[in-house]
């Protein structure tokens, strides 16, 4: 499985039921685990974003489709694939040089 990263904001909807923050998040986790997404780890941070959430899926679809379901007005969401070290390493790998 590839391993996504999802960066997300609160909207004015999501700020005004932050109190519910836990019920989302719970929902969230039912959600990618019926897809067959693995959630790993969300934080809460500081900066541009206010929410990060790892997951590992099985494809770039399915993470696109469990984006698509987070966006309920609530979150502003931005989802990146990210590479582990021996992946990019192997992607380097096989760079060859311009003929």
């Amino acid at each position: 499985m590839a391993t996504y990263i999802m960066l997300m904001k609160f909207l004015d909807p999501g700020l005004d039921s932050i109190q519910n923050a836990s019920a989302g998040r719970a929902a969230g986790k039912k959600a990618a685990k019926a897809l067959g997404i693995t959630w790993k780890q969300q934080y809460l941070i500081m900066g541009e974003y206010d929410v990060i959430t790892i997951l590992d899926a099985p494809s770039d679809e399915v993470v696109a489709k469990f984006a698509l379901m987070g966006m309920t007005g609530s979150l502003a969401i931005t989802t990146m694939r990210a590479f582990t070290e021996s992946e990019a390493d192997k992607l380097i790998k096989e760079l060859r040089p311009p003929d």
